[in-house]
């Protein structure tokens, strides 16, 4: 699979930073959660104007903090798809992730060619994901049906926005040959649309993002339903979409509901081969510093006890580690 590589500079610096400490007397054994000393961790999230970016810059300060030896850092990627692939590739160690995506990496679905039955969640649920789609009001356009022949604005390419984006479309017997795609970070869609230069947008960001509050601020975009055929249609490329709902007045001049699809909590996912003990302990260390996380975004006050749900298994399983630290505390049943 290809991926467009969104990693910024931090990541090599990290790499040269982990190699160099390596060489000043730390052993290297190819997996540093092994290592004897300084225990470096780089943890995939998403592009810098999202949520998911600050959200591992909070939970890498939370390890470096409550676990001694801990060096983790975050660094922006292409979302869901790029840090499945940089796991892989053992380029990540921990990363943010959607449950469907990784399910579907897992179990080799379409456009995943392997199975990739190694990946483990490290945490319940984040938040829960909705679909988000946009329209100009000068476009006219009130439907997802109305979108051909139009400009279209949807994530980079591979990103999880983008899958959500091309799913979407074809719900509606629709393919990006239909429309005028521009595969853009969602920032960047943003702008088009405001200015004109595209006229609708199925974006990749989470409920009540900030970015969308501006978008929505002059009251020439609308959001848009997906209908009840569209979500039948969704549900027979994934049985796990939901019926969602945007209420009324999450953003400015958005006085109606807007009905959409829901998918399953992120997650943060692992190895499976990651040393138990030590994913115990991150797993221990996030929950047990909830505000430091539940601060970033209102999102994300989600994140707690209560997404850390006992049919998680079926997406995704809990690593050991994890799922140690959950029955300690009761909120998972000894298997």
């Amino acid at each position: 699979m290809k991926f467009k590589t969104t990693v910024v500079l931090v990541l090599v610096l990290a790499m040269v930073s982990t190699g160099a400490l390596f060489a000043n007397g730390e052993e290297e054994t190819g997996d540093s959660t092994k290592s004897s000393g300084p225990i470096f961790i780089t943890m995939g999230t998403a592009g810098v104007g999202g949520m998911n970016y600050p959200t591992g810059i909070a939970m890498s300060s939370v390890w470096n903090s409550e676990i001694p030896g801990m060096k983790a850092v975050a660094i922006a990627t292409g979302g869901s798809p790029h840090n499945i692939d940089l796991l892989r590739t053992k380029d990540a160690d921990v990363a943010v992730c959607r449950s469907l995506e990784a399910y579907r990496a897992s179990v080799g679905e379409d456009p995943y060619t392997e199975k990739m039955d190694w990946m483990r969640s490290l945490t319940g649920g984040l938040f829960v994901d909705v679909f988000q789609v946009v329209a100009s009001k000068e476009s006219g356009i009130t439907s997802v049906d109305q979108f051909k022949g139009k400009r279209i604005v949807v994530g980079p390419v591979g990103s999880g926005g983008e899958v959500d984006a091309r799913e979407t479309l074809a719900a509606y017997g629709l393919t990006y040959d239909d429309v005028k795609v521009s595969f853009v970070e969602f920032s960047q869609g943003m702008d088009m649309i405001k200015d004109g230069l595209a006229d609708a947008g199925i974006l990749g960001v989470a409920l009540g993002s900030s970015t969308m509050q501006e978008l929505l601020l002059d009251n020439k975009v609308n959001l848009i339903d997906i209908s009840d055929e569209g979500l039948a249609n969704l549900k027979k490329s994934n049985p796990f979409y939901i019926r969602a709902t945007i209420p009324a007045n999450t953003y400015p001049n958005q006085d109606y509901d807007v009905a959409t699809v829901g998918t399953p909590p992120d997650i943060i996912i692992v190895r499976a081969e990651t040393d138990a003990d030590l994913v115990y302990k991150m797993t221990k260390a996030l929950y047990e510093n909830l505000p430091a996380i539940q601060a970033v975004s209102p999102l994300l006050q989600q994140f707690d006890q209560d997404l850390v749900l006992a049919d998680a298994d079926m997406l995704v399983p809990y690593h050991d580690g994890a799922r140690r630290y959950f029955v300690e505390q009761g909120w998972l049943p000894e298997k």
